[in-house]
C-alpha cells in the first residue's frame, strides 16, 4: 500500500470513528463555554490602556520630538530641492528597481543573516538601523511617507525600553551594559522603521522575498557544512558520552547551532506564508518545496529545543490556517519518526531520559539545572533592580553564587525569561512578556479580518512568536545579537501587518 493510500485510510477511519462523532456532538456547547471564559473575554477585549498611552504626556513628547526632526528635515529638503532635482544621481534613482527604500532595507536584512560569522560585525546593524531611520525621516520630510507615531509600537515596548535604560543605574559593568543597550536600541529602531515604512502588500511581499532568500541560502550553506565535513562533533555543543553516533552540529552563518535553529524558528513560518500567498500555483508549490532546506537544516543542528519550538510553531500555523488539517499533521509527524536517522532519534529520546528518566542526565541538562539553582539565589537578591545588561555584569556577580551547586564559567542564565529578570529586574520580565503576549493576541485577532498576503503574515508571526517562546524557556536566545535583531525585525513585520489589516477592515 502506498504512503498516500495509508494516510487516506487512516483519515477515513478517523472520520467514521465513534470518538469523532462524539467530538462533533460536544463541539457547539464546548465552543460556547470557551467563548464565555473570563480569560478569553479578557484576551479579546479592546486594549484601553493603549488608548490612554497614545494620549499620555510621555507619548506626546516622543511624538513631538520625532515630528520636530521631520519638520527640520523637510525645511532643509525644500531649500536643497532645486539644486538636487536636476542632478544626474536623482534622475538615475527615479523609478529605479534597486535604489529605493524597500529594496535596500530588504537587501540589508538578507545580507545581515547570510554574512558568515567571521565577517559580521554588530556595528554594521547599528549603522544601518540609524541610517534607515534617517532615510525614512528624509522621505517623510519630503512628503513621500507618512510619519508613524512611536507610541504605535505599544505601551509594553515603551515600558520595556525604559526598564532597560534604567538598568544602567544598577549595572555591575556599566560600559558593557551600554554596549548591549545600544544593540537593543538598534533592534527597536529596526522594528520601528519596518512598521513605519511597510504599508502596502507590495512592500511587504518584497521584504518577505528577501527573508525567504536568506533562509534558503543559510540552509544550503548548513547542508554544505555537513556534506563536506566542515563541522565536527564538539563537547562544547554536545554530551559525547550519550551522543557518540551524532555528527557535528551545523551552525550555518550564525556561529552556534542553537543560534541557527532560533533563526529558522523565527523566519520559517514567514517563508511558508510567502509561499502560500503566491497567486501562481506552480510558484507556490516550488516555494513550499524549498522549505525542505531549512527543515533539513534545523534537523542537522540537533537542537532539541529548536525542534520542539518549530513543531509548536507549525502546529499554531496550521491551527490558525485550517484546524481540520491538525489530525493529518499529527499523523504525518508520527509516521515520519521511523524514517529519521538513528542519531536524531537518539537525540530525541535524550530529552526524556535527561529530564524525566532516572538514568544518566546529559551534561546540557545537568548544567542548566545547576545553573538555574544558582540563578534562583541571584533573583532572590537582585530580582527587583537587576544586575545590568550584558555578559560582563553577569560574570561579575555569578561566581559568588556558583559555589551553591552551579558550574563555573557561565556567560548567561540559559533562559531568556530568567536573563531578563536577572539583568533588568522583575519589570523587565513583566514588560517583555506583556509585549509578546499583546503582539500575539493582536496578530490572532487581526488575521480574522485580514486578506491576501497580510492574512498569511499575521498567522506566521503568531506561530513564530509562540514557537520561539519555548526556546526562550531553555535558551537565552538574545545572547547572539543577530537573533535579537531577527526577533524585532519580525516584531516590526507583525506591527506592519496588524496596521494593514486594520486598514483592510475599515
Amino acid at each position: 500500500m502506498q504512503y498516500g493510500a495509508i494516510l487516506t485510510t487512516l483519515y477515513t477511519a478517523w472520520l467514521q470513528s465513534g470518538f469523532f462523532a462524539f467530538l462533533r456532538k460536544i463541539h457547539v456547547p464546548f465552543k460556547n463555554a470557551y467563548n464565555d471564559l473570563a480569560l478569553v473575554k479578557l484576551a479579546r477585549r479592546h486594549d484601553s490602556m493603549q488608548d490612554k498611552y497614545d494620549r499620555s504626556l510621555f507619548a506626546r513628547i516622543i511624538n513631538f520630538l520625532l515630528d520636530l526632526m521631520r519638520r527640520i528635515i523637510a525645511a532643509i529638503a525644500n531649500v536643497l530641492r532645486p539644486a538636487f532635482s536636476s542632478s544626474i544621481f536623482v534622475k538615475l534613482c527615479s523609478g529605479s528597481v534597486f535604489l529605493n527604500f524597500e529594496f535596500m532595507l530588504g537587501a540589508f536584512i538578507c545580507g545581515m543573516f547570510i554574512a558568515p560569522h567571521s565577517y559580521w560585525s554588530n556595528s554594521y546593524a547599528v549603522l544601518a538601523a540609524f541610517g534607515f531611520l534617517a532615510l525614512y525621516l528624509i522621505l517623510v520630510g519630503c512628503g513621500k511617507r507618512k510619519l508613524l507615531a512611536p507610541s504605535k509600537l505599544g505601551l509594553p515596548l515603551a515600558i520595556f525600553a525604559i526598564t532597560l535604560v534604567l538598568s544602567l543605574l544598577f549595572s555591575f559593568a556599566r560600559a558593557d551594559s551600554e554596549r548591549i543597550l545600544l544593540f537593543f536600541i538598534t533592534a527597536f529602531v529596526l522594528a520601528y522603521v519596518i512598521a513605519a515604512d511597510i504599508t502596502e502588500e507590495k512592500q511587504l511581499t518584497k521584504l518577505m522575498a528577501f527573508i525567504y532568500i536568506a533562509v534558503m541560502l543559510t540552509s544550503m550553506y548548513a547542508i554544505i557544512q555537513r556534506k563536506f565535513g566542515l563541522v565536527y562533533a564538539s563537547a562544547s555543543f554536545t554530551d559525547l558520552l550519550i551522543n557518540s553516533n551524532m555528527p557535528g552540529r551545523v551552525t550555518s552563518t550564525l556561529d552556534n547551532p542553537n543560534n541557527y535553529s532560533e533563526f529558522i524558528i523565527l523566519f520559517m513560518p514567514l517563508c511558508a506564508a510567502f509561499a502560500g500567498s503566491r497567486k501562481k500555483p506552480w510558484l507556490t508549490v516550488l516555494l513550499f518545496l524549498g522549505l525542505a532546506f531549512p527543515a533539513v537544516g534545523i534537523l542537522m543542528t540537533y537542537s532539541r529545543s529548536g525542534w520542539i519550538s518549530l513543531m509548536l510553531a507549525a502546529f499554531v500555523y496550521i491551527w490558525l490556517r485550517n484546524k481540520k488539517l491538525i489530525p493529518a499533521f499529527i499523523v504525518l509527524a508520527v509516521l515520519a519518526i521511523p524514517f529519521l536517522p538513528a542519531s536524531i532519534l537518539n537525540r530525541i529520546t535524550s530529552i526524556f531520559t535527561s529530564f524525566f528518566g532516572s538514568g544518566y542526565m546529559d551534561s546540557s541538562a545537568s548544567h542548566r539545572l545547576k545553573l538555574w539553582e544558582a540563578v534562583g539565589y541571584m533573583i532572590r537578591d537582585y530580582g527587583v533592580t537587576g544586575i545590568g545588561l550584558g555578559p560582563k555584569a553577569f560574570a561579575a556577580v555569578y561566581p559568588s553564587y556558583s559555589v551553591m551547586g552551579a558550574s563555573d564559567g557561565a556567560y548567561h542564565t540559559q533562559s531568556l525569561f530568567l536573563e531578563l529578570i536577572v539583568e533588568a529586574g522583575a519589570l523587565g520580565l513583566i514588560s517583555f512578556v506583556w509585549m509578546a503576549l499583546r503582539n500575539i493576541k493582536n496578530c490572532v485577532i487581526a488575521h480574522r479580518s485580514a486578506s491576501g498576503t497580510v492574512y498569511f503574515v499575521l498567522i506566521a508571526c503568531a506561530a513564530s512568536f509562540i514557537g520561539i517562546a519555548f526556546s526562550c524557556i531553555v535558551e537565552y536566545i538574545w545572547f547572539y545579537p543577530r537573533i535579537l535583531f531577527a526577533y524585532f525585525i519580525l516584531f516590526g513585520i507583525s506591527l506592519a501587518a496588524i496596521n494593514m489589516a486594520a486598514e483592510q477592515k475599515s
